[in-house]
Formats: structure tokens, sequence, C-alpha cells
């Protein structure tokens, strides 16, 4: 039986729309899975139990937008994440886990990457495999409307498989690598409900979690 600890949801992004997004494509990609869906302060404790892959769609601030903002992954969590991956575990960073986490930390250092910015307003965003395979299985071109995440990767170090574009420029939108005995996915879109459920963005999450049991 499969283990997958999911983090979903903060305050600009609603936990529902996610977890039912990666539920539908769960409930058709793999067989023999126990879903343990989890909040920051209990994140830590399930994590030590070592699940089969581990899933961060949230961002690192608490409260946003309040004067003192909090943070909720500390060092220690980040050492465990780099421990847990590195002795086997399969870790899928989406959306907001890229977001606002120590550009120079444990954490973006293992994930390879991280969100700098996307403009105020959703548009619509292309996103493509450049004309390749995504593992090995299909091609990739389709627009939504969306947040154009704009991102650092340290495209050197990890395997660039999606690419997005808009009327604000290019930037990288998924990537994977190993490391250690375990591997680490990134998956920039999608924001809002119609995007998460877009046909085309449900064939391109499916593989995304093919590829963690992979």
């Amino acid at each position: 039986m499969k283990t997958i600890l999911t983090l979903f949801g903060d305050h600009y992004h609603d936990r529902e729309n996610l977890f039912n997004a990666f539920r539908t494509v769960l409930e058709v990609a793999v067989k023999d899975w126990i879903l343990v869906d989890t909040t920051v302060e209990d994140f830590e404790s399930f994590l030590d139990q070592q699940p089969t892959v581990v899933v961060i769609a949230r961002e690192n601030r608490i409260n946003p937008e309040e004067k003192d903002v909090k943070y909720w992954m500390t060092q220690q969590i980040e050492e465990k994440i780099k421990d847990y991956v590195q002795n086997g575990g399969r870790l899928f960073v989406w959306h907001s886990g890229l977001a606002s986490y120590p550009e120079n930390g444990v954490y973006c250092s293992l994930v390879k990457g991280y969100f700098k910015y996307h403009p105020d307003k959703q548009k619509l965003v292309r996103y493509h495999s450049d004309g390749k395979l995504v593992f090995g299985k299909q091609k990739v071109n389709f627009s939504i409307l969306d947040e154009h995440y704009f991102v650092y990767c340290d495209e050197k170090s990890t395997n660039v498989y999606l690419y997005s574009e808009s009327e604000d420029g290019k930037s990288l939108a998924g990537w994977w690598h190993n490391f250690g005995k375990g591997k680490v996915v990134v998956l920039t879109p999608a924001h809002s409900k119609d995007g998460l459920f877009d046909e085309n963005f449900q064939i391109l999450l499916k593989m995304v979690v093919e590829e963690l049991f992979d």
C-alpha cells in the first residue's frame, strides 16, 4: 500500500481545488494508495513515518498579509525532507510549493529552483514540452488562464520537461531530477479551478503522478 502525504493550500491558493484535482488524477493513475492530507502543524510528524510520496503545494508564509510574517518550514524540516528524498523518497513540488522558501536554503537547493514572481492578473499561458515527449510518453502543448509563474531553475542540475510563455514572457514550468536514492519533480501550473481541471492539464498531471511512482 502506497502512502501519499500531501500539504495543500495557503492564503492565496484554495486547498480543496488542489486536493480534488490531485485526487482525481490519483484515482486513475495509481493503485493501492492511502492519501494523508496534513497541515503545517502535523506535516513533520507524518513525514517521519516515511511516506511513499510527499506533495507540497503551499507557500512557506503562514500569514502573508500581516506585518509580522510567520513561516512554517524550519531548518529542521528542510533537513528532514532532504534526508527523506536522499533515502529513496519521492517529492512533488507543485505551484506555490516553490514560493517564499529561503532561496539559499536546503529546500530550494534540493528542489533546484524557486518562485520569483507572477504578474498581478491571470493571463492566457501556453505550456509546452518544446516538441519533446514528457517522461517518454507524449508531447504537451496547451493553454489555460493561469498565474504565469516566473521561476529560477538551476537548469544544469536538473531535467526540464515543461516550458511556459505568455504576453509577459517565457519561463520554465517543470523539471525533475534524482537525488540520492530518491526523486524530485516540480510543476508550476495551475492556480484556478478551471485550470486545475482542464483536460490537458489533467493529462499532464497524470504523467507527473505516474513518474513519481515509476
